[in-house]
């Protein structure tokens, strides 16, 4: 029984003492760059892999007109011929990277066919808003680009499914 506790208490106190030594690391991140602090005060800035990629950021505001049709929305480039990034529906979001840079066709399909051409470049970010336009039988997709600024509004509003 007296081992059993000797034996604890040296496993209690080693844990603590490696616990101790791997907090001495603080790491703060924002979206662009970590700043990593360590112990003795060096502070080291890191790009993170947003460079890598665009982003593409989709959504459709909560409207009454086309609230209950949906499409695909899908991207071609020159290493991707026609793969469906998401399905936009009312009164949802998503977000998609994109890790070619060049021209791309960004496209949805119900009765009729709207297609978007954007020139991709790594780190920045778009803003589609889509929709739902008043067709003979179906609603046509609409879609347009927003700057940056507007869209970031538009699209944090947005409730999302």
């Amino acid at each position: 029984m007296k081992r059993t506790i000797i034996l604890l208490s040296v496993i209690f106190a080693l844990s603590y003492v490696c616990n101790a030594q791997t907090d001495t690391t603080n790491t703060t991140t924002d979206s662009l760059t970590s700043k990593v602090k360590t112990s003795d005060s060096l502070s080291v800035k890191v790009q993170t892999d947003s460079t890598k990629y665009a982003t593409l950021y989709v959504y459709r505001p909560a409207l009454f007109v086309g609230s209950f049709i949906s499409y695909n929305l899908h991207l071609s480039n020159s290493a991707i011929q026609d793969s469906v990034i998401g399905r936009v529906k009312n009164n949802s979001k998503f977000m998609v990277r994109i890790y070619q840079e060049g021209k791309a066709q960004i496209f949805g399909q119900t009765e009729s066919k709207r297609e978007i051409s954007i020139d991709v470049k790594f780190g920045k970010k778009y803003y589609l808003k889509s929709g739902i336009a008043v067709g003979v039988f179906v609603g046509r997709p609409e879609m347009n680009l927003i700057y940056p600024d507007q869209g970031e509004l538009d699209y944090q509003s947005v409730e999302g499914r």
